[in-house]
Formats: C-alpha cells, structure tokens, sequence
C-alpha cells in the first residue's frame, strides 16, 4: 500500500505532561507496529474552543468551507481542521479526567463538531458531512487514582466518536485480551507523588495506552483496505424538515 494510513491524536490537556505522554505512547506504538501508519498530533493546550451555544447559525452560514460554519471565533476550526480536511484512516482522543468525565476543553470541542453533522439534516449547506464510515477511533484517559473514573472519560470519547459514525476499538491485545477494556487508562498518582510525567511510572496504563495505538492502527488498515460497499439508506421526512415546511406554508 503506497499511501500512508493516517492516525491523527487529539491531546485536551491544558499542559504537556501526563496525557500528553499517553497519547504519544499510543501513537508510537502504532507507527512501530505497522510501517504503513503515519500519525499527527494534535494539542489543544492553550487553544481557545468555546462550547457550543447552540445558536444555529451553522445551519443557515455559507462559509468558505464546513468547518467555518461555525460562526463562534476562536482557535477550533484549526484544530478540528485534521479530522475533515482531510478524514483521517484513525483518530484517538485523550483527555485528562475531570470529575469522572472528560475535561472542559475536550467537552467542548466535540460538542462544537454538532456543526459538522448538520448537512445531514439541513440541505441548504453546501458542503458534505465528513464521512467517517472507514475511521477507526480510540480513548485514553489519565486519572488521578486509578479508579478515578477513566473509564468514564473513555466511554464519553467513544460515544463521540459512535455518534460521528467513526469505527469505535476498544483495548483488546490479540494475546493479553482485554487490558483497557475500553480504552488506554493510566493514573497520576502511580508513585504516591504525583507529578507531570508521572504516567511513565504507570506500565499497565502505558501498556494499554500501546494496545490502543496498535488497535486503532489494525483495525485503520483493514477498514482502507477493505472492498467499497454502497451504503444504503431510505427515503425519509425528518421531524426538522417537516417543520420548517410548515413554518414556510
């Protein structure tokens, strides 16, 4: 396979340390596992991304390109930008756990990717949702105890990545079965004395963040190298559609 197989790591942190170093564990990982990956990452650590006011300018814009639809300004079209233009072969996503989700920053950039789905439903927008139908997508975590729900965080990723139409893997290892289970998860506090790369002392954690890498990778080739099959819907009048219907009448 000539073309390189993309794998793009979206790190919520607000510093370079724990997560961070997750992230690039799973993301060296796959490139050492599969010579045809390629991966990018992606830091929204001192990026503005506001959450979503669900004012529904994005259905009616007609920007320059789709993820300008969103008419909020601040630095989430340059970051969600490597996940449409192009649609990466993989995506992981990892965040910082806060109050046994995701952190803020990651709440709100993918609560703001709604802009992205919104062709779906409204026709009027001149651009096509991405299609993320051959995107496999992973979850890491980092908590401060090791039960300090990093599960949660990974389920929330997961879910997004589902409702995005993304190929959700979680942390089954071919050998070892399933490590994460449902995704990488590590804990600060791994030492006693918790600090910034204190992750490096976290082998479980580290071990299931490279299951997840080499997961998400795999599972990216086979969905590349796969046969095109038509997909197939229905005619259908969405509850949205046939109220502005009635609103126009």
């Amino acid at each position: 396979m000539d073309k390189k197989i993309r794998i793009v790591g979206v790190c919520s942190s607000p510093r370079r340390g724990n997560t961070e170093i997750l992230l690039k564990e799973a993301l060296r990982a796959a490139e050492a596992a599969y010579p045809e990956i390629s991966t990018e990452f992606v830091g929204l650590r001192a990026k503005e991304i506001k959450a979503c006011y669900d004012c529904k300018a994005c259905e009616r814009r007609k920007a320059d390109s789709l993820v300008e639809q969103c008419v909020l300004k601040d630095d989430w079209a340059e970051v969600v930008r490597p996940l449409v233009d192009p649609v990466p072969n993989g995506i992981i996503l990892a965040s910082p756990v806060y109050f046994s989700d995701v952190n803020s920053h990651m709440r709100a950039f993918m609560e703001r990717c709604t802009s992205l789905a919104k062709p779906y439903w409204f026709s009027q927008i001149p651009f096509s949702a991405p299609d993320f139908s051959r995107t496999a997508a992973g979850g890491l975590a980092v908590g401060f105890h090791r039960h300090g729900g990093q599960e949660s965080a990974i389920l929330s990723i997961l879910r997004f990545c589902v409702i995005m139409g993304m190929v959700g893997v979680g942390s089954s290892d071919p050998v070892h079965g399933p490590v994460g289970y449902y995704g990488g998860a590590a804990w600060e506090d791994v030492t006693g004395v918790s600090g910034r790369e204190s992750v490096k002392e976290d082998a479980w954690g580290l071990f299931s963040a490279r299951v997840v890498g080499r997961k998400v990778a795999r599972t990216a080739i086979m969905l590349a190298k796969a046969p095109q099959v038509p997909a197939v819907s229905e005619a259908y009048v969405s509850p949205m559609e046939s109220y502005r219907k009635e609103q126009n009448d």
